[in-house]
């Protein structure tokens, strides 16, 4: 059995060898992103991941990011995942929890430990920490539980994440969601490892300085 470290590494560069045997505009384009150059003089896939600019270039593979923290190694596979399975259907706005994707019920605990459970224990007793990434224009008031916000993750998956607070009788809970066009996507793995992702930032960061763009980049980080 490889290390994961070398599985990471292998399963990146067979996303690449697959995106570069696609073709690149049309993946650009399903994905929500643009597309520069062509075959010739190399070819460029731009896209946003939580407000920031990634650049992929090919055939290289190489990426380029926007100032900020740099982009790991699970994060480029998952947004590898998204440009090479993305189906181009709109966003259809109803929000399904992890159990209602498909294939998502068998490995709801392991969701729910790794990312509600995660959500939880970092802004179950700190709601209004989470709430200032709406005030400060960084996500979307969601209208849901106690505190419910809206993060556009990748321009064609959205992230809801919600937080009922506790009282003397009851537990605070969290909740995360997803749009329900989710799957035509993201593989069921990478949407786990996604979530965990995002709500790992949120933790570390707690609340940043609002991004200078028109709301936030559409609700980026």
């Amino acid at each position: 059995m490889l290390p994961k470290q070398e599985n990471y590494q292998l399963a990146r560069q067979l996303a690449i060898e697959n995106l570069r045997r696609s073709d690149l505009a049309d993946r650009a384009f399903r994905s929500g992103g643009h597309y520069q150059g062509g075959r010739e003089t190399g070819e460029r896939i731009g896209l946003k991941y939580l407000g920031r600019d990634l650049i992929f270039s090919f055939p290289a593979g190489t990426i380029t990011a926007s100032p900020g923290d740099p982009v790991s190694l699970r994060e480029e596979i998952f947004i590898l995942h998204y440009l090479e399975n993305a189906s181009g259907i709109p966003l259809t706005g109803n929000w399904i929890s992890f159990s209602e994707i498909p294939g998502g019920a068998f490995y709801y605990p392991v969701f729910a430990q790794r990312c509600q459970a995660a959500l939880v224990r970092t802004f179950g007793n700190n709601s209004e920490s989470l709430r200032s990434w709406i005030t400060t224009g960084q996500a979307e008031n969601l209208g849901l539980g106690d505190v419910g916000l809206r993060l556009g993750v990748l321009p064609r998956v959205p992230l809801g994440l919600l937080i009922w607070r506790g009282d003397e009788e009851f537990s605070a809970e969290g909740k995360v969601l997803f749009d329900s066009s989710v799957s035509q996507y993201l593989p069921l793995e990478d949407i786990v490892v996604l979530a965990e992702t995002v709500v790992w930032k949120l933790a570390k960061k707690k609340a940043i300085s609002p991004p200078r763009t028109q709301s936030a980049e559409r609700n980026g980080l």
